[in-house]
């Protein structure tokens, strides 16, 4: 009899045996499809962490990058103000400078026109013509005050080298009370001498009476040799002329 049920149990067992089976595999695809789900979101995870940690690393590069920037920039902006309150001291100084000079040129024009009047009137009408040239160039505002103070520099070297060489020009001059085409010599700033076309006749300028006052016809060969040197036409030679200035004049 107990084999009997003993058989009869066998194949309840079986049939419970493959309802249990039955019924944990589902739950067990469940598992382990839950299990690839959750790895692939932890993979995802780890690739995130890793973008975000180069990222950040990317930044941090950045971020010394524009440290080190701003750092250059920063220096570079003090060196231009410093620069910039240097140029502006520059600036303050050429003006003061240029506020300076304008009254000095027009002193030194002043003082140019008035040597030539009275000086010798060796070249006059040439000189006076520079000098009132001078004069409407200093007034002019479209005229640098570099470009004025050369042209004044050049013409107060033209009036040195006038005391230095010997020169001989045509000019017309009150002689004798009457007009004369002359040649006219000049020695410098110490003599200055008129003869005719003929050498018939000669003329010697006083400083001291401003006029011009004849000479007497033993004058008249050494003039002819000097005018001769001074065109490059005769030997040079040590010259004996007539003076135009008082000999006290010419040692002071």
């Amino acid at each position: 009899m107990s084999k009997l049920w003993c058989l009869a149990l066998l194949p309840l067992s079986i049939s419970l045996s493959v309802c249990a089976d039955d019924l944990v595999k589902p739950s067990l695809k469940a598992s382990i499809a839950a299990g690839q789900a959750s790895q692939q979101r932890v993979e995802k995870a780890a690739d995130a962490a890793m973008a975000a940690r180069q990222e950040l690393q990317n930044a941090e590069l950045q971020l010394r990058d524009l440290e080190a920037y701003n750092s250059y920039m920063h220096s570079l902006v003090e060196d231009q103000r410093g620069e910039l309150a240097r140029l502006e001291s520059q600036l303050g100084a050429v003006e003061e400078t240029r506020q300076g000079l304008i009254p000095l040129m027009l002193q030194m024009q002043s003082e140019l026109a008035e040597l030539v009047q009275q000086d010798v009137p060796l070249r006059k009408e040439e000189r006076l013509a520079r000098v009132e040239g001078l004069k409407a160039t200093l007034s002019r505002a479209d005229v640098s005050e570099a470009e004025k103070f050369r042209q004044l520099l050049q013409a107060y070297q033209i009036e040195a080298e006038y005391g230095n060489r010997l020169d001989a020009y045509s000019a017309e001059l009150t002689l004798d009370g009457a007009p004369r085409r002359v040649e006219v010599l000049a020695v410098g700033r110490v003599a200055l001498l008129a003869m005719t076309a003929d050498h018939s006749l000669a003329w010697r300028w006083s400083a001291q009476e401003k006029t011009w006052q004849p000479l007497d016809s033993q004058w008249l060969s050494p003039l002819s040799d000097a005018f001769a040197m001074a065109k490059d036409k005769g030997v040079p030679q040590l010259l004996q002329l007539p003076l135009s200035v008082a000999l006290q004049e010419t040692q002071s």
